[in-house]
């Protein structure tokens, strides 16, 4: 960046826990000011701070986004193929992710379920897993077998393409929707842990309030410790947590994340 001048051109670097002072209108006395951080770095400090054993946070929301700040190997060009990137965690080191799409199309396909079997929408946010279900749906082939596309991104699930008709009910459909969401979550998570010894999945954000989709990515990874994190304003938590030491004297407390674990007796095959 100092060949081409574009250093130049921006601000001046300096550590994500470097504070500035800032003074307010009113004659209220100054504050110190972090230098900023983006959110999804902001939203990982927390999980660093409480756990040190490797893992990986599955953001969901929109996006559902897998960060393994354990995964510190440098992007393949096969990882990029596969809409992998690095993030930045707050002390500079990277953090390997990759990104699904399957937020939006929950939301999508879940209005196509609720206006075809004439249910309100917002049954699903609290349907239960069923067993015997997942039992059935697992016997139902996959449309799309692959689960990249040749030019590398995570494809859209098989589900937009299904016939609902098919389903008996509204619960046998909403079931397939994220068997075939998990399909794909599954391939993606796997890209950023793979060659790592993480043995700890967590999930933050709206899915991990779906008992269907914790359920189904605990049987994904079997191998795993599956849990549903929860923490409120995580973003802003941690970019307190970043300049901690100029603000707050006190010990940072051990319970800054409510965690359930998920298990499930079911194996998913994909």
């Amino acid at each position: 960046m100092h060949k081409e001048g574009i250093i130049d051109k921006l601000a001046p670097l300096a550590p994500s826990s470097q504070t500035v002072p800032a003074s307010f209108p009113g004659g209220r006395k100054s504050y110190a000011v972090g230098i900023g951080l983006h959110d999804s770095s902001a939203a990982l400090i927390p999980y660093l701070v409480s756990f040190q054993e490797p893992f990986v946070l599955i953001s969901t929301g929109t996006w559902c986004i897998s960060l393994n700040p354990f995964n510190q190997q440098p992007l393949t060009a096969k990882e990029l193929r596969h809409d992998c990137l690095c993030y930045l965690q707050y002390n500079g080191k990277p953090v390997k992710a990759s990104r699904l799409f399957a937020g939006n199309e929950h939301e999508e396909q879940v209005k196509r379920i609720s206006d075809y079997f004439h249910q309100n929408v917002v049954n699903y946010r609290s349907m239960e897993f069923n067993p015997a279900v997942m039992d059935r749906i697992q016997k139902v082939p996959i449309i799309n077998p692959s689960h990249l596309e040749t030019k590398g991104t995570v494809k859209w699930s098989s589900f937009a393409q299904r016939d609902l008709s098919q389903f008996e009910s509204d619960e046998e459909a909403y079931h397939q929707l994220m068997f075939d969401i998990m399909e794909q979550q599954s391939t993606s998570t796997q890209l950023v842990i793979h060659n790592t010894h993480v043995k700890r999945i967590f999930v933050d954000g709206g899915f991990s309030k779906n008992k269907i989709y914790m359920n189904m990515l605990a049987a994904a990874f079997p191998q795993m410790e599956v849990f549903a994190a929860s923490m409120a304003q995580s973003s802003a938590l941690g970019t307190a947590l970043a300049i901690h030491q100029s603000w707050n004297s006190s010990a940072i407390p051990n319970d800054l994340v409510e965690l359930k674990y998920f298990h499930c007796n079911i194996q998913l095959k994909f």
